[in-house]
């Protein structure tokens, strides 16, 4: 690979590890950007993209040259559709930080930097869009998609990971997403729960949850699916306004 190429786009998302659609994580070409004036990888297997080297930070990464994670997220801007570009955007500003892993890639800060660079790009009217709408705090694809839908049906919004603790200051848990004014929770079960020993953990979680005054509106694959397929369900999103609803909360009243 020339010194003048870099990783970008789909390929240096997932070198990132950004949480993609399916279809673009199960797809195995190679994304080559090259500076203008030079000749695209016209190789089976490659996609080849024109970059502006000006606009681009270039870092290495495991020994390779990467575009940048905040200047990749504006690549993604001519590939993905809004709320993809949320649920990038969070990641990359909140990392695995909530539940002590892994720092964040990059602040919003450098997002809007990145943005100003690119002005102009495939895409910018939805990356501002996205922009708009990112949020610090979770910690998968399907959250964020959850906070949209949720928004969508105009419920408030909720905190994603928010921490509870018990009247003396002891961690209890943390909830996917919380409405704390109301103390009423989403927790997403997965297959990943089905396991015995995850169940009883669960289990135990939403008992000391429940002694803590906390409703929690259990979610499935059936609300909103792993490939991001299923959206908007308006089951779902009753379910919890019914919650909130026992707990004070009204909608408000359009004029």
């Amino acid at each position: 690979m020339p010194a003048r190429q870099v990783f970008s786009h789909v390929t240096a998302a997932l070198l990132w590890g950004m949480p993609l659609p399916h279809h673009l994580e199960r797809d195995q070409r190679i994304h080559v950007g090259v500076p203008s004036g030079s000749t695209r990888s016209l190789a089976a297997g490659v996609v080849g993209h024109v970059i502006q080297p000006e606009r681009l930070g270039v870092t290495s990464l495991a020994g390779v040259r990467v575009s940048s994670p905040a200047d990749t997220w504006c690549q993604l801007g001519s590939l993905l559709g809004e709320d993809d570009l949320v649920a990038v955007a969070d990641f990359l500003i909140t990392g695995g930080e909530p539940s002590g892993r892994h720092p964040a890639l990059c602040s919003r800060t450098e997002l809007e930097a990145a943005l100003k660079r690119h002005k102009g790009c495939r895409g910018a009217t939805r990356l501002r869009g996205a922009l708009e709408l990112v949020r610090y705090g979770s910690l998968s694809r399907r959250e964020t998609l959850m906070r949209l839908d949720l928004g969508r049906a105009g419920l408030p919004e909720p905190s994603p990971n928010h921490s509870v603790a018990d009247a003396l200051g002891a961690f209890v848990a943390m909830i996917d997403l919380a409405f704390p004014e109301y103390r009423v929770g989403i927790e997403y079960q997965s297959d990943l729960h089905r396991g015995p020993e995850r169940f009883k953990a669960d289990v135990r979680r939403l008992e000391r949850l429940l002694d803590e005054g906390w409703l929690i509106v259990q979610a499935t694959s059936e609300d909103v699916s792993a490939d991001g397929r299923l959206r908007d369900s308006a089951a779902f999103a009753a379910r919890v306004a019914r919650r909130l609803e026992s707990r004070g909360w009204h909608p408000i009243a359009l004029p």
